[in-house]
């Protein structure tokens, strides 16, 4: 009886790192202030133009490169509303927006910084990596120019304005 509770125990470990991940892949949670709520899709992202960028950045591993593949942050975020802030660029350069992944790690970052009239960094939603499906990993958020990786977020699960 030990045995099959040992068992049992053991498949139960094994299936969380599934189910999670079955789940980065579902979707990014987008709410705050100037955004429709609701949750960002595979199927939503596919809708805008891809974009593709060799990217490279130091780890704590060591230099990583990679080519990613996915969509331009800015555009997903005007669609979803964030172009209709206060409509005074002062104001609108008061909010920030959280990136959170799917283990507990976040960024932020603020709305001047991808916003084209001022900063107008180009932050991609990569859904590939190499030719290859991020599908196991979840949604990247990669920051292109920054010269450490702290800012790339895999598995991001959620995007909240503030």
């Amino acid at each position: 009886m030990r045995t099959v509770r040992v068992l049992l125990a053991v498949f139960a470990l094994l299936a969380v790192p599934l189910v999670a991940t079955a789940r980065d892949m579902a979707g990014i949670a987008l709410s705050g202030v100037g955004v429709e709520a609701g949750t960002l899709t595979a199927a939503d992202l596919a809708k805008f133009p891809a974009t593709e960028m060799e990217v490279s950045f130091m780890t704590k591993k060591g230099m990583e490169t990679g080519r990613y593949k996915g969509v331009l942050l800015w555009p997903v975020l005007q669609e979803k509303g964030l172009a209709k802030l206060a409509g005074d660029h002062h104001e609108d350069l008061a909010h920030t927006f959280l990136v959170t992944a799917s283990d507990g790690y976040k960024i932020a970052f603020s709305v001047g910084e991808i916003a084209p009239d001022f900063g107008n960094r180009a932050i991609l939603l990569a859904t590939e990596r190499d030719g290859k499906s991020l599908q196991d990993e979840g949604f990247r958020l990669v920051v292109p120019d920054d010269a450490r990786g702290a800012r790339s977020v895999k598995g991001v699960v959620s995007i909240e304005i503030k």
